[in-house]
């Protein structure tokens, strides 16, 4: 690897949704990194100062640049660090993947927090972390700091982003949802396309891994309901590149079930998303059931790797 980017420092909280998604990444690729608690208030103005973003995580690069947002940060390291690969060469594999991508990113982020910051338990279990891990070294009493964090969280992570009473069962349902489909898919094969980890798996990470298997209330239900889930989890953080370096295959078949994930962008009454997220729906059934070079120009592009069109839920922003 080259000597001038790494090792990566990296900017997050260890139960943080997208600095897990971004670990397991670097993890999975065997890219050698450490990660150091954003704290307020001064790493986060560093940070902003540096990105003009206030978005956790965020990296420093060996040579001191920054990067931000865990999609774009990790199409770059993809293109400097092409071994293992970890991004479907196949250009609707690659399409579909980075669509699951945004799935997860955007909508499984509204259970999390839900599940985070609604009930005491998982709130004050948050609020405790946090406010050790990122704000130990601001002069306030520790209660008061909890304090902060919770009426912050859930007045922009939970109510904020919609939830209320009359709706709490429909947010929640989408967790159940995802731990059905994944466990079905689990029971077949150790990671979701194959014998070996794709984008798709880490693109669940942010949710799944810090917090669906951290917070009391979700990691109950996942201990209980879908264990294999759990198993999944532990596999991918254990696999190192060397399990990303094992053999290729693709199951047949694979997508089936994963492709059904496209409808659960839909089936969102309660929270009607922008006219965006129908656009790329009606784009992935036109590239499932044609060959990309029957697609437009934008969809060709899309489906080979990132591009300036991509679809973008809600201008992507909640921090990566």
């Amino acid at each position: 690897m080259t000597s001038a980017l790494f090792p990566l420092k990296l900017y997050g909280s260890n139960i943080s949704y997208f600095t897990g998604k971004l670990e397991m990444y670097l993890r999975a690729k065997g890219i050698p990194y450490e990660l150091l608690p954003l704290k307020a208030p001064g790493d986060r103005l560093r940070v902003q100062r540096a990105t003009g973003a206030d978005q956790m995580p965020a990296v420093t690069l060996a040579d001191g640049r920054w990067m931000t947002d865990t999609t774009p940060i990790m199409a770059w390291l993809e293109e400097q660090v092409p071994s293992p690969p970890l991004y479907p060469t196949d250009p609707e594999q690659r399409f579909f993947s980075l669509l699951l991508e945004d799935y997860a990113d955007e909508w499984l982020w509204r259970p999390a927090m839900h599940y985070r910051w609604y009930s005491s338990e998982g709130a004050m279990f948050a609020s405790r972390h946090l406010a050790l891990e990122l704000m130990g070294g601001i002069p306030l009493p520790g209660a008061l700091k909890r304090l902060v964090l919770r009426r912050r969280q859930r007045g922009g992570y939970t109510r904020g982003d919609g939830v209320r009473e009359s709706n709490r069962q429909q947010v929640e349902a989408v967790y159940h949802d995802n731990l059905a489909w994944l466990l079905a898919v689990l029971q077949e094969r150790p990671f979701l396309l194959g014998d070996s980890p794709s984008l798709v798996d880490i693109a669940f990470m942010g949710a799944m891994f810090r917090h669906f298997s951290q917070d009391p209330v979700p990691a109950e239900i996942m201990r209980q309901k879908a264990p294999a889930v759990f198993e999944w989890i532990a596999r991918l953080w254990n696999a190192g590149p060397s399990g990303s370096r094992g053999t290729r295959r693709v199951h047949r078949g694979a997508a089936r079930p994963l492709r059904d994930r496209r409808g659960a962008l839909m089936d969102n009454a309660a929270f009607p998303g922008p006219s965006g997220v129908r656009a790329s729906c009606l784009i992935w059934e036109e590239v499932a059931q044609n060959a990309p070079e029957d697609c437009c120009p934008d969809c060709r592009a899309f489906a080979r790797g990132p591009c300036p069109a991509r679809f973008r839920p809600g201008g992507r922003r909640r921090r990566s």
